[in-house]
């Protein structure tokens, strides 16, 4: 159980991998995967299936997924390994490559991935190498060394590639449904040059591992013999400070290496190299420290090489070795050298191993293809001979059988020998009895002719159809009255239709069914049929009534004799009635059911555009009006234009229109001309608001409806007042920032740039504190405009005692203001429900507006009574004054009196505001009465409260 679970789980994942956007996906994981964490040959050679995976995505499932796996796995290396310019030389070749593949796949659809890409390197090698060498002045075995391992590893993945593609295009969804087939001389090739290639592979590997092992060594050896002489030096004290610049240039004549002497504090006493002067410290970062044990290989560890720079690497690398220290040793010593002099052997090592290499890979590939076609000729010729064997059985030839020298293939050819002459007897078999069928069919024929005589004299005269059926069903005879019931000829029906095919209704089960409840009379029994329909030979249906009489021949034999009259006339007029009745009350539902529609469509479509609240006018191609909705006469007050010109309202409109340039005349003409499709626009119309519109007009196409074009007409005003309004806040709430911040930092620059006296810098201390105070008002204003739009402003409420709260605030003014305030108080005790601080708020917003709008009056009177209901509260002041065209929007947000005469009142238009909503929240009002020149009253009355809790 758990194989077939695990089989179906395998069968699962096939069939999702053939799906082409997921098996690239996984094709671009692998890749990917393999490109950043490549796998090492050996020091700085590294192996990678990145084009293998594009080569098997091209192959499998064509060239845009080939490309984009190439592409994807470029730029995921690029973005985890980082960008290296070299590598852009590499894709480009791999790129070629790829393009090489689809043009090779193209011509020569099934063709062999690794013959294809092994002469797309072939080809390449020397036009690359004449590019680089004489074109680019590049070294030539750099040119070699580079072009040979792109190629080595382009051969090795295309190797991969079109092994894991013959895998795949023979594994189906299930064994039963593999159609796949790969040739196989291809098998043979294929699996020639893999193993000779990764034998190959391995072998060279290893070889070049083990020189490159010795490589190391050397250097090892060389380096410690050099480091042990100046440790020698040092002991015997022939290296003093005098002569140690002599000594370093010595070691660097006789040795070849360059010494570098550290003392304890790590710093340089004596170096032989010209960028490390004494007394620097030593960077060990810019070499590779060899270390006394093999635990730490120069040659064969690759982690900062990667792909194809190891000749460059190799070319620049320095290496540092400490020397062992004696207790005598006064210095710590280090032996620097560079490559140079190893170099020609490490390069000979490189370039030999791809070398042989590319030249085994494409030396076993010309081997093997005569090898394969050797070994597979036989099969060859056998798969031919087998192919033509039924054409040599019909023409009574003589099979030639190949041979082969191959055990296996020669039984195989034993084999099939063998069932050629089993099917050759059996052949010869099958044609005798053919032969005699041919004479026994000739004898019935004769017999069935004789018969037909007989019986076609007797229902030749017959009136009614007449149909004779067998046991088996089929027809066996046919009247002339039958012909021409069902428009068929006798020699159509006779032994080549079956009865059912003629009718329609009762089923040939359901008439036997009827047939057996009679008993035989003298062998015959019969029964007749109605509600059946004869089929004619157009495929048209008739009724009939027929009456089928069975008669028994023999002991098995049946014969079904079928009389059938066309009732076709006398149905004919009850099925007309019928018919007729239900179409009719077919019609009327459908009518009903389409008046239905079209209403309840008019009165959703006419609710729609009465609810919107954009004025909507349509009309046809000539101009006439056909919808418009109420909002029109509620925007312009101008009538019905229901059915009138479209022309007649434009005019109307151009008539109230302020804005210059806006002619909707010339606009709506040239809609009804086709000279225009759109337009967009606004304009200011003449009312009482002046109001703001947008107009947006554009033609209507509708198919089967005579619509010309749409206006829509959208009242914007509000939207202008609030612009308009947002503008003023950031004008006021700027000038009214401004100016006390401006305040602050000047009395605050004063201060730092002067030693001021004590006394004026408490005045200065004041003014700044007095300007802070009013910036903390008006953000706190601001806050409070925030707080009541969105309905958050948190009240204390309890009772407050209005007349102390009224004198507070006129002695803080008394105090500060030009003006006198007087409080004057009648009957009552005055005591409001209420919040104090916002109240207090309320009693500074009105007084300060009264001090402010009263510059050349000396007194601003308060007073306070009841009323029945009220307690009221009044400020007048006898200053300039509110307009009458000002009133309406004296308690806008940010609307303040137009003071021109008056440019040093200041403000920011919010109080009134505010203080109106505060009273409000209180269940209270707040109006006011004003003359211009003698001043103005503002009056707050706030419920009473008959019960003080």
């Amino acid at each position: 159980m758990d194989r077939i679970k695990a089989r179906q789980m395998l069968d699962w994942v096939v069939l999702k991998l053939r799906i082409p956007w997921i098996g690239t996906s996984i094709l671009i994981i692998l890749g990917s995967l393999s490109t950043i964490f490549p796998f090492t040959l050996f020091y700085g050679v590294q192996f990678m299936i990145g084009s293998a995976a594009a080569l098997v995505a091209l192959r499998l499932h064509g060239a845009i997924y080939g490309f984009v796996t190439f592409t994807v796995i470029h730029l995921l290396n690029t973005v985890f390994v980082g960008f290296q310019p070299h590598n852009l030389s590499i894709m480009l070749a791999h790129f070629m490559e790829l393009i090489w593949m689809l043009v090779w796949q193209s011509r020569w659809k099934n063709g062999s991935l690794i013959k294809a890409n092994a002469v797309f390197w072939v080809v390449m090698l020397f036009p690359v190498i004449y590019a680089g060498h004489f074109m680019l002045g590049m070294n030539i075995d750099d040119v070699k060394y580079e072009y040979m391992y792109i190629a080595v590893i382009g051969m090795v993945n295309a190797l991969l590639a079109g092994i894991v593609v013959d895998f795949w295009i023979t594994t189906g969804e299930h064994r039963s449904k593999r159609t796949g087939t790969i040739p196989l001389t291809r098998i043979a090739f294929k699996y020639v040059v893999a193993f000779v290639v990764f034998v190959s592979l391995v072998l060279l590997s290893a070889d070049s591992r083990r020189q490159l092992s010795q490589m190391n060594d050397a250097i090892l050896r060389d380096m410690k013999y050099a480091a042990s002489a100046v440790v020698q030096d040092l002991d015997e004290e022939y290296v003093t400070s005098e002569n140690m610049d002599q000594n370093m240039a010595r070691y660097h004549h006789l040795l070849g290496v360059n010494v570098i002497l550290l003392n304890r504090n790590d710093t340089v006493v004596a170096s032989g190299l010209n960028t490390l002067q004494a007394g620097e410290y030593l960077d060990m970062d810019r070499f590779r420290l060899l270390k006394k044990s093999r635990d730490n290989l120069i040659l064969l560890s690759s982690a900062n090489i990667h792909y194809s720079d190891v000749l460059n690497y190799w070319k620049q690398a320095s290496f540092i070795y400490e020397a062992e220290m004696t207790r005598l040793t006064p210095y710590r010593v280090f032996i620097v050298t560079d490559s140079s002099k190893y170099y020609p052997r490490i390069e000979s090592i490189y370039l030999t191993t791809l070398q042989s290499l590319f030249a085994i890979i494409v030396a076993s590939m010309i081997v093997a293809a005569p090898l394969s076609r050797k070994v597979v000729s036989p099969l060859l010729r056998l798969t031919r001979m087998t192919g033509s064997l039924p054409r040599l059985l019909f023409r009574n030839g003589k099979p030639e059988w190949p041979t082969s020298h191959v055990t296996e293939v020669q039984i195989l050819i034993g084999n099939l020998r063998k069932m050629a002459d089993v099917l050759l007897e059996q052949f010869e078999q099958i044609r005798h009895d053919k032969l005699t069928l041919e004479d026994r069919v000739i004898e019935r024929t004769k017999e069935l002719k004789n018969s037909e005589e007989v019986k076609r004299a007797i229902i030749e005269s017959s009136i009614d159809a007449i149909i004779a059926v067998d046991s088996n069903g089929l027809i066996v005879e046919f009247n002339p009255e039958a012909e021409r019931m069902f428009g068929l000829r006798r020699e159509e029906v006779i032994l080549h239709k079956e009865v059912p095919s003629l009718f329609q209704g009762a089923s040939c089960k359901e008439i036997k069914i009827l047939l057996e409840r009679f008993e035989y009379v003298e062998g015959k029994r019969y029964t007749i049929v109605e509600e059946i329909s004869g089929i004619r030979r157009d495929g048209s249906v008739f009724p009939i009534e027929y009456k089928i009489v069975e008669i028994q021949l023999g002991k098995n034999e049946t014969l079904y004799n079928l009389f059938i009259k066309d009732i076709t006339e006398r149905t004919r007029a009850e099925e007309d009635r019928v018919r007729h009745a239900l179409a009719l009350e077919k019609l009327n539902s459908e009518l009903f059911n389409e008046k239905m529609a079209i209403q309840e469509q008019r009165d959703i479509s006419e609710q729609f555009i009465e609810s919107v609240r954009e004025g909507l006018v349509m009309s046809d191609r000539s101009g006439t009006i056909t919808i418009v909705n109420r909002r029109i006469e509620e925007m312009f007050g101008l009538g019905d234009f229901m059915g009138r010109s479209i022309e007649d309202l434009a005019q109307a409109i151009d008539t109230m229109v302020l804005t210059d340039n806006f002619n909707l005349m010339e606009q709506t003409r040239a809609f009804l001309n086709g000279e225009t499709a759109f337009i967009e626009t606004e304009f200011i119309f003449n009312n009482v608001d002046k109001s703001v519109f947008s107009l947006y007009m554009k033609q209507m196409d509708v198919p089967g409806k005579n619509h010309g074009f749409l206006l829509v007409f959208r009242d914007r005003t509000g939207e202008e007042r609030l612009d308009r309004m947002k503008n003023e806040l950031i004008s006021v709430v700027s000038h009214e920032l401004r100016t006390p911040v401006a305040t602050i930092m000047g009395y605050v620059e004063l201060m730092m740039m002067y030693d001021l006296p004590a006394a004026q810098q408490r005045e200065f201390m004041q003014t700044i504190s007095s300007e802070g105070k009013r910036l903390s008002s008006l953000l706190d204003d601001v806050l409070d405009i925030q707080r009541l739009d969105n309905e958050g402003m948190t009240y204390h409420m309890t009772y407050v005692p209005l007349v102390e709260l009224v004198e507070g605030v006129a002695e803080q003014w008394n105090m500060k203001s030009a003006q006198r305030i007087y409080v004057h108080t009648f009957n009552g005790d005055f005591f409001a429900y209420a919040d104090q601080n916002r109240m207090v708020q309320v009693l500074h917003n009105l007084v300060g507006n009264a001090v402010k709008y009263s510059p050349g009056a000396d007194r601003i009177d308060v007073t306070l009574w009841e009323e029945e209901e009220w307690l009221c509260l009044d400020v007048r002041d006898y200053g300039i004054g509110i307009a009458e065209q000002e009133k309406d929007m004296l308690f806008n947000k940010f609307y303040r009196v137009d003071n021109s005469d008056h440019r040093q009142i200041g403000g920011t238009g919010i109080g009134l505001y505010i203080s109106r909503k505060i009273v409000e929240d209180h269940k209270g009002t707040l109006t006011f009465i004003s003359a211009p020149g003698k001043g103005s009253t503002f009056k707050v009355r706030l419920p009473k409260q008959d019960v003080l809790v």
